[in-house]
């Protein structure tokens, strides 16, 4: 059986991209943008955290997974996809929430 080439550290260069988003988006709550969804700044701070958590385990994953290995910039490109999705998704079913 042929051994595949893998992502060097997948989750680690998914979860940097987390982490600077999650830097970016408290910086730019802090001057004052935010998304209509948030009320209070616990509530900002714990939901900035999972919306930026959640394409970097997506997207490690994914690079884990894949036959093929990953170059950084398909990780930095999956990561700002699933980012919107996941944003978009977010601000749709804050209705939902109450």
């Amino acid at each position: 059986m042929a051994e595949t080439e893998r992502t060097n550290a997948p989750y680690l260069k998914a979860l940097t991209c987390s982490a600077i988003v999650f830097a970016l988006a408290i910086g730019a709550y802090f001057l004052g943008y935010t998304l209509p969804s948030f009320t209070s700044a616990s509530d900002a701070a714990s939901r900035l955290f999972g919306l930026a958590l959640v394409p970097g385990l997506i997207i490690g994953l994914f690079a884990k997974k894949s036959p093929r290995p990953w170059p950084l910039w398909l990780i930095i490109g999956g990561f700002v996809v699933v980012l919107i999705a996941v944003t978009v998704i977010h601000e749709m079913t804050a209705s939902m929430r109450v």
